[in-house]
């Protein structure tokens, strides 16, 4: 059962607080691996939404290897970001204020691999990414890997 689409046949796009969890992998040529959205034709991190029962680091694991094909062996918390600034409206309306637990898997296992929710999957150098999503933005800024002042 998925949380959110069962929570929006009661609430429709109304905005809810949407907890979920963000993953951070980089490769041994420390690159990050970033994730082309299919739903929002964006880059960013691989990450969901909780579901009912789940815990933060389950939900990052779970995550992960639905979006990436990988295993996180190891996953360290490195950040909590929620609020005003991860308000996010979907393109069909949705609207979310993201609560987001940001890991860094810091062992990974198994060949990348994409699902129906990427249409790419690739490692970028910090210095050169690609144009993010705005909670991307936000939640690497938030962990201290990027800047946007």
């Amino acid at each position: 059962m998925n949380y959110i689409k069962s929570l929006r046949q009661y609430v429709g796009t109304s905005p809810i607080i949407a907890p979920g969890s963000a993953i951070i992998v980089f490769n041994r040529k420390n690159e990050i691996l970033l994730q082309l959205r299919s739903d929002t034709e964006d880059w960013g991190l691989p990450g969901g939404g909780m579901e009912i029962g789940d815990s933060f680091e389950e939900t990052a694991q779970k995550e992960l290897y639905e979006e990436t094909g990988l295993i996180a062996e190891e996953l360290k918390l490195v950040g909590l970001a929620s609020g005003k600034e991860l308000y996010y409206k979907f393109p069909h309306g949705d609207e979310i204020y993201n609560a987001t637990a940001i890991f860094k898997a810091t062992t990974v296992k198994g060949i990348i691999k994409q699902n129906e929710e990427s249409k790419d999957l690739k490692y970028f150098p910090l210095e050169k990414l690609p144009d993010l999503n705005y909670t991307t933005l936000k939640l690497l800024e938030k962990v201290g890997y990027i800047s946007t002042d």
